[in-house]
C-alpha cells in the first residue's frame, strides 16, 4: 500500500546537517557532489587537493567559502594538503557554490565520475496515475532530455538537475524545490483538485499529466474566499478560530490556509484546467470580523478578554454565544466557514427556509396562506417574522436556535407586507415574478399562467415591430422599440413611463401609439403637461399625426364639453387640479403626463387630482422621473399602476427607509425589479452615436474682499440661527429658516449687488460677461440659465451695453411670446445670446441654434441643469456642444457641487441612467453646507 501524502510535513522540514565523510581521492584538485543517504540531500565536498598544487584564485575562493559555511572553526574541521577532505557544504542552502565551479574538470558525480554538463534541457512532468482500485492517485515526478527519460534525477538548484554523473538545466521550478518529495506522496483521488492547486501554486514549469492528458493552463482568474476555520470549542465554551484565505475547492483536510496562486478544476474526462488565483486582502476580513466580536461582547470588561493574535481568536463562552447569534448570517455570506459541526456546542445552527404556498386565485390578487419550513419546523409567516424582529433568530423544537439570512427575512416582509389580522397573505400581478424567485418553483393557477406570460412577453418585444402606426416621420430604431413597448403595455391595459433622456422623441413616440389606437377608439386621450408645453404639442401634432383630432382645455374660456369631441385634449397640471371635479368623470381612452415630475409630491392638489383620472390606459413621459427621493417613484406608480405598491406608508417601511437611510442593497434591486418592466429609459449615448460631443467645464471664481465679508457675516449669523430653531423646533419645523439661509447665501455667491442695495459687484458677473463676449465674438450663439432675475437683468443690461443683441424670458412671459421668443433666437443670425430662468428652460425647447451654455448658479438637482443643457445638446444638433457651470469659491456653490455629484449615485442604481437624485436635505447636509 503507497504511503498516503501528509500535508503536515512541510511545516516539519527542516535543513539536515551535513554529515562528515572521508574518501580517498585522486592526485588532483577534485570536489564531489554526494547524496545524504538520511535524507537524499545533495552535499557538495573537497575531494582531494594534492601536496604539491598551486591553488589558483578562484579555487581558493570556493574552498574559502565552503569552510566558512561549514563552520570548520567551531567544529575543529581542518582541509589538509595531499589528503583525503569532508562534505562541507549542503547543496540546496548554498547553490552558489556549486555555480562558483560551474562547468570544470575538478567536479565528480555522485558515483566518482567526472561530471559532464549537458546542453539538453530537462523537462519535468508529474505524472498522475492510479493505484489499483482506483482510489488513490500516485503522483512520479519524471525528467525527460533529447527525448530520453532520465534514471534517477536529483535537483541540484531550481533549475539544475543530476541524473547519475550528468548535470542538466532546467526551467526554474521555484525556491521550493528542495521540498518537492514530500508532496510527491500517495493521495485519495477525491483531493486530486485541491492537491494539484497547491502542487502548481508551489512548483513552476512541472507541467502534470493525468490519464494523458496535459494541463491546460488559460488565462481565466479565480478569486480566493475569505475563510474562517473554527478550531476548537474549549471546556470553558471559549471559541477557537482563525482567519485564512481558501479557495471554493480547497479541502478542510488539505493544508486550509496555504496562499495559493494556482486553482485547478479537473473535468469529468480527465482534463485539467489551471487558471490564476487572486488573493484578497485578508487584514481587512479580520479586522471587520474583529468588529463583530467586540461588538457582541457584553461589556468592557469582556472585550479585552477577546484574545486576538494576527489572525487567530480566541473568544470567550460569555461573547462568543451572541457573536454568532447576531453574526452568523453576516459570516456566512462575508466568509466561507469551516468547522461549522463545532457550532452545535451553542446550540446554533444556520439555515436555510423554505417558503410554502396555499394561494386561490382571485380576480386581482392570490390569497391565501404562508408557512416557511425553517430546520424541520414549521412556522406561519406571522409567527417567524416576529420571533426574528424580536430575537434575530428562530428557536426549533429540538432547542437550537436557527439563524436566518436577515436578506430573506427582508424579502418576506417586502412580498408579503400585505396581511390580514388572521394572517392571510395577498399576491399581486406585480409581485408575482418576486414570488417565484423566492420559491424556485411556479404558482399555478389561471391568474399566475396570465401574469407570468406578460412579464415573459417582455422578453419577446424586440423582435417585435410597430403595429399600425402612421407619422409622418422616420422612427429611429430605439424609437420603434419604445413604440412596441408602450403598445404592449397598452394590449395589456398596464401603465409605464417612458423615460427616455433629453431629446430623444419621447412626444413623437406618444404620438406614434396614439396613431395606432385612433380612430378605432372612441374615448379621446387627456395629455396633461406643464404651460410651457402646449404650443410644442399642438406643433408636433400637427406635423406628425395631422390626421388625429386636437384641442387644447386652457383658457378662461375654456369649454370641456367641445373639446372632448377631439380625439386627443391638450391641458396643463394647473387646469386639471383645478377642474378635476368636472374631468374625474369622464372615461378617457389615455390619460398622458407629460414631465410627470410635475406629481412628484404624492401629497400635493396636483398629484391628488391626476390620480382621480378615469383613463384605460395610464403613461407617462419624463426625462427625470424621480428628482429628489424615492416617494417620487411612489407618486408615479401610484398613478400609473395604483396596485403595484398599496399605501405610502407601505412603500417607506420597505424601501424608502432601508435604501435611503440604510443603504439596504437588497432592498434596493428589489424596488429596481418591480418597476423595471415599466420604466422604459434610453440615454443619448447609447442611441446617437452620431450625435456631437458634449464638453463641461466649470468656470472657478473667486469673491472679491467685500463679498467675501458680506458672505462669511451672514453664514454664521445663518448658522446661529438654524442651531438655535433646530434645537427648540427640531428640524422639520426649522426648515423655513434652513431655506431663507440658503437662499439669501446663494444669492450673495451669485449676484451680491441683490442683497446689497448695489454696493457689492459681482466677480462671477465679470467673468461671464468676458466669457460672453468672447464667444459671441467667435460667432457662438450661447444660451444663460439663472435661478435668480436680478442676476439675468443685470447681464441684460452689461449686454445691451456691450451692443449684443439677445433675447429672454422669465416664469412671467406668456406662453405666446415664448414661442416667438425662441424662434427668433433659433432662426435671426442677429439674435446671439438667450437669457432665462432654469425652470423656464428646463422643458419643452429647442434650442440646437446654440452650442454654448452656461448655468450661472449651481442647483441641487443635477437633473434641472440636465434638463437645461439638454435644450441644446439633441437631434438637430450639429455642433459640438459647450457646457460652463460658474462656480464661486469658498461659498455655499461648492458644497452644492459636491452634494450634486452624491445625488447621482441612487438614481444611477435605480432607474440606470446619467440624470441625479437624493434624500431631502438632512441636518447633516445643512451642516455639511454651513460649515
Amino acid at each position: 500500500m503507497p504511503q498516503e501524502f501528509d500535508p503536515s510535513i512541510l511545516s516539519r522540514l527542516k535543513p539536515v546537517a551535513a554529515p562528515r565523510q572521508r574518501d580517498g581521492g585522486i592526485h588532483r584538485l577534485t570536489f564531489r557532489i554526494r547524496m545524504q543517504e538520511s535524507s537524499g540531500r545533495p552535499l557538495l565536498s573537497v575531494d582531494h587537493i594534492p601536496a604539491d598544487n598551486a591553488l589558483s584564485d578562484s579555487d581558493r575562493r570556493v574552498i574559502s567559502e565552503m569552510r566558512r559555511v561549514s563552520g570548520a572553526s567551531g567544529s575543529g574541521f581542518d582541509i589538509g594538503w595531499g589528503g583525503d577532505s569532508v562534505s562541507v557544504a549542503d547543496i540546496w542552502e548554498n547553490q552558489y557554490l556549486l555555480r562558483m565551479l560551474g562547468p570544470n574538470d575538478k567536479l565528480l558525480g555522485p558515483d566518482g565520475l567526472d561530471v559532464e554538463w549537458s546542453d539538453d534541457m530537462a523537462v519535468p512532468s508529474l505524472l498522475l496515475g492510479a493505484t489499483d482500485g482506483g482510489d488513490e492517485i500516485t503522483p512520479r515526478l519524471e525528467f525527460e532530455a533529447a527525448g530520453v527519460r532520465l534514471a534517477s534525477p536529483v535537483f541540484l538548484a531550481e533549475d539544475l538537475v543530476i541524473d547519475g554523473h550528468v548535470i542538466y538545466r532546467t526551467a526554474p521550478v521555484g525556491d521550493n524545490f528542495p521540498n518537492i518529495g514530500a508532496l510527491v506522496k500517495s493521495f485519495p483521488r477525491r483531493l486530486i483538485e485541491p492537491y494539484l492547486s497547491l502542487f502548481l501554486s508551489y512548483f513552476s514549469n512541472i507541467t502534470p499529466v493525468y490519464g494523458n492528458h496535459p494541463a491546460v493552463y488559460t488565462d481565466s482568474v479565480e478569486k480566493a474566499v475569505p475563510t474562517i476555520i473554527l478550531e476548537k470549542v474549549a471546556s470553558d465554551q471559549a471559541l477557537y478560530l482563525r482567519v485564512v484565505q481558501t479557495l471554493d475547492s480547497t479541502s478542510e483536510e488539505l493544508v486550509p490556509g496555504v496562499t495559493l496562486t494556482r486553482a485547478v478544476t479537473v473535468t469529468d474526462d480527465g482534463h485539467m484546467i489551471v487558471r490564476g488565483v487572486e488573493n484578497i486582502d485578508i487584514d481587512r476580513y479580520v479586522a471587520d470580523l474583529e468588529e463583530m466580536i467586540l461588538r457582541s461582547s457584553p461589556d468592557r470588561a469582556a472585550r479585552k478578554d477577546v484574545f486576538r493574535e494576527g489572525n487567530f481568536f480566541i473568544i470567550p463562552a460569555e461573547t462568543a454565544s451572541p457573536f454568532l447569534i447576531n453574526h452568523l448570517q453576516e459570516i456566512l455570506q462575508k466568509f466561507r466557514l469551516l468547522g461549522s459541526e463545532k457550532l452545535k456546542e451553542y446550540k446554533v445552527t444556520p439555515a436555510f427556509p423554505k417558503l410554502k404556498l396555499r394561494l386561490s386565485s382571485g380576480i386581482d390578487f392570490l390569497e391565501g396562506d404562508a408557512e416557511v419550513e425553517v430546520g424541520g419546523d414549521t412556522f406561519s409567516l406571522a409567527d417567524l417574522l416576529e420571533q426574528f424582529k424580536r430575537r434575530r433568530y428562530i428557536q426549533l423544537s429540538d432547542g437550537n436556535r436557527a439563524i436566518v439570512d436577515e436578506k430573506y427575512i427582508g424579502r418576506l416582509q417586502r412580498i408579503f407586507n400585505n396581511r390580514d389580522r388572521q394572517g392571510h397573505v395577498r399576491v399581486s400581478f406585480f409581485d408575482l415574478p418576486e414570488v417565484e424567485e423566492l420559491i424556485n418553483s411556479k404558482v399555478n393557477g389561471k391568474f399566475a399562467e396570465r401574469a407570468r406570460d406578460v412579464f415573459e412577453g417582455f422578453n419577446r418585444l424586440k423582435s417585435l415591430q410597430p403595429d399600425g402606426i402612421k407619422v409622418n416621420a422616420t422612427l429611429r430604431q430605439y424609437q420603434k422599440d419604445g413604440v412596441v413597448w408602450l403598445e404592449y403595455l397598452t394590449r395589456n391595459n398596464l401603465g409605464g413611463c417612458l423615460a427616455d433622456d433629453m431629446g430623444l422623441g419621447k412626444t413623437l413616440q406618444t404620438i406614434a401609439l396614439l396613431t395606432s389606437l385612433y380612430p378605432v377608439a372612441e374615448a379621446p386621450t387627456l395629455v396633461v403637461m406643464p404651460r410651457s408645453l402646449l404650443f410644442n404639442w399642438e406643433q408636433e401634432l400637427a406635423r406628425f399625426a395631422p390626421q388625429l383630432s386636437v384641442a387644447t382645455y386652457y383658457g378662461p374660456d375654456r369649454d370641456l364639453a367641445k373639446c372632448l369631441g377631439s380625439q386627443v385634449v391638450l391641458t396643463t397640471y394647473a387646469v386639471a387640479r383645478n377642474d378635476i371635479e368636472q374631468l374625474k368623470d369622464i372615461k378617457f381612452e389615455c390619460a398622458i403626463l407629460d414631465e410627470s415630475q410635475n406629481i412628484k409630491n404624492v401629497a400635493s392638489q396636483t398629484a391628488q387630482a391626476v390620480m382621480l383620472l378615469d383613463a384605460r390606459h395610464r403613461f407617462a413621459l419624463s426625462g427625470t422621473p424621480m428628482e429628489n427621493n424615492l416617494t417620487e417613484i411612489y407618486s408615479l406608480f401610484r398613478f400609473l399602476n395604483p396596485t403595484m405598491f398599496g399605501t405610502l406608508e407601505n412603500f417607506n417601511a420597505t424601501y424608502t427607509y432601508p435604501i435611503q437611510k440604510n443603504g439596504d442593497s437588497e432592498a434596493l434591486q428589489s424596488l429596481r425589479r418591480r418597476i423595471y418592466p415599466f420604466l422604459l429609459r434610453r440615454v443619448k449615448k447609447e442611441v446617437l452615436t452620431e450625435l456631437p460631443d458634449r464638453i463641461e467645464q466649470t468656470i472657478y471664481v473667486e469673491m472679491s474682499e467685500s463679498q467675501k465679508k458680506l458672505y462669511e457675516s451672514r453664514r454664521l449669523a445663518f448658522r446661529q440661527e438654524i442651531e438655535n430653531a433646530i434645537r427648540s423646533q427640531g428640524v422639520a419645523k426649522a426648515q423655513f429658516v434652513m431655506f431663507q439661509a440658503l437662499n439669501e447665501l446663494r444669492r450673495i455667491a451669485s449676484v451680491p449687488e441683490s442683497m446689497s442695495d448695489g454696493r457689492v459687484a459681482s466677480p462671477k458677473i465679470d467673468e461671464l460677461m468676458d466669457s460672453l463676449a468672447s464667444a459671441v465674438g467667435n460667432g457662438h450663439k450661447c444660451v444663460v440659465f439663472f435661478n435668480y432675475i436680478a442676476g439675468l437683468e443685470i447681464v441684460g443690461q452689461r449686454l445691451d451695453q456691450l451692443g449684443i443683441d439677445f433675447e429672454s424670458m422669465t416664469g412671467s412671459t406668456s406662453a405666446a411670446q415664448r414661442k416667438k421668443i425662441v424662434g427668433r433666437f433659433q432662426s435671426d443670425p442677429k439674435c446671439m445670446v438667450l437669457l432665462m430662468t432654469l425652470k423656464v428652460g428646463g422643458v419643452g425647447l429647442n434650442l440646437t441654434a446654440a452650442d454654448t451654455v452656461y448655468i450661472f448658479e449651481p442647483w441641487w438637482n443635477k437633473a434641472a441643469e440636465e434638463q437645461a443643457v439638454n435644450r441644446l445638446h439633441r437631434i438637430g444638433q450639429k455642433a459640438t456642444v459647450n457646457a460652463f457651470s460658474i462656480i464661486t469659491v469658498g461659498t455655499i456653490e461648492e458644497k452644492i457641487q459636491q452634494l450634486q455629484q452624491q445625488k447621482t449615485e441612487l438614481f444611477n442604481q435605480l432607474i440606470s441612467s446619467d440624470t441625479a437624485s437624493t434624500k431631502s436635505l438632512t441636518e447633516e447636509d445643512i451642516d455639511f453646507i454651513l460649515s
